[in-house]
């Protein structure tokens, strides 16, 4: 058994929505792109390395990777998955599942209110959690593979911002 750890990331603050705008399309706004920078400020304090970044399809989530990306010198072959645009939180395993066993640690950038549904359902329902915008929590496991991850499995899970 090796630790492997998730880190969901919701998506920074978007600019509010415009008539002729689809939601999909929501850039983030001058403060989301500073709350971007601060989520990646808090994982290179904690000394996290991303293995993988799996992204939801969405202008905003998309934008909060490519900076924290950028930030974190993380490879630039973001994974875009659009179950996780809108997905709920079984949907939102899928992706994870399917990443390759040599992947540490996986990067999710998210929507509420799947990514908030998902993160309490690791914490086993224990608490109520509302991630905010550039929210950051960690959650680890001890498995051999990224299959092997169910919301029960967490060993471990933090609020990192």
């Amino acid at each position: 058994m090796r630790q492997l750890t998730l880190l969901l990331l919701r998506h920074a603050e978007a600019e509010a929505a415009r008539p002729g705008v689809d939601d999909i399309d929501r850039p983030l706004s001058e403060r989301g792109r500073t709350e971007a920078l601060d989520a990646a400020d808090c994982m290179s304090a904690a000394e996290l390395r991303v293995d993988t970044v799996l992204v939801s399809p969405a202008l905003r989530t998309r934008e909060t990777a490519i900076i924290v990306a950028a930030e974190l010198d993380i490879a630039d072959d973001l994974q875009f998955e659009p179950a996780l645009y809108l997905g709920d939180p079984v949907q939102l395993l899928a992706p994870l599942q399917r990443c390759p066993v040599s992947a540490q640690t996986v990067l999710m950038v998210g929507h509420n209110p799947a990514l908030s549904a998902l993160a309490q359902q690791f914490m086993g329902g224990r608490q109520h959690i509302e991630m905010r915008p550039a929210g950051l929590c960690r959650i680890d496991f001890e498995h051999d593979s990224w299959r092997q991850v169910r919301t029960e499995t967490a060993i471990a899970f933090a609020v990192l911002r």
